[in-house]
């Protein structure tokens, strides 16, 4: 389905694009990592801080890529009940859709804000790499916002793919279009 341009375009494929560097940055880190720990662990010296670096990164990873999912109406939803509901259940199911994700990303910022105001109040650092923590809980607000962004991105420019549609429709308009 085609993307439809809307006046925040530019500021969507800015995101986009942003999130997708960084998802390479961490997939590339984290390959690195591991394989330092495997070489150290061959040569009988294994590095403890590559067990915790990795982690971190796949943690930093799991979030970034949760919210690009949402980008292009890319993340998974359960629609075989609507289909058999009636045309204003559809319409509605959307806008349903629309509050419940906003409102989780929302929590996630929220919530996510007071772990890490807490890490840093406590002054928590990693064990072995010794990083502060709020540095690694920042991820879950970050990807709060990301995924708040993508999901505005999925009603203004992907519309079609959010839609719940009628299948028994679909099947008529697509052989409408063959014959």
């Amino acid at each position: 389905m085609d993307r439809k341009k809307s006046s925040l375009s530019k500021f969507f494929d800015v995101v986009n694009k942003l999130e997708d560097i960084v998802l390479a940055i961490l997939v590339i880190g984290m390959v690195i990592v591991i394989m330092i720990q495997i070489i150290g662990r061959l040569v009988g010296h294994p590095f403890p801080w590559t067990e915790e670096s990795s982690r971190y990164l796949f943690l930093w990873m799991m979030f970034v890529a949760l919210a690009a999912g949402f980008n292009k109406c890319e993340s998974s939803r359960v629609t075989l009940l609507l289909q058999a509901g009636p045309a204003w259940l559809k319409k509605f199911s959307e806008i349903l859709y629309l509050v419940i994700v906003e409102l989780f990303f929302l929590f996630m910022i929220v919530f996510g804000l007071q772990v890490v105001q807490q890490q840093i109040s406590m002054h928590e650092l990693g064990t072995a790499i010794r990083i502060p923590m709020a540095f690694i809980g920042i991820c879950q607000p970050v990807g709060g916002a990301l995924g708040f962004i993508g999901t505005i991105q999925n009603f203004l420019e992907y519309h079609d793919k959010v839609a719940i549609l009628d299948k028994e429709a679909e099947k008529k308009k697509a052989l409408e279009k063959e014959g």
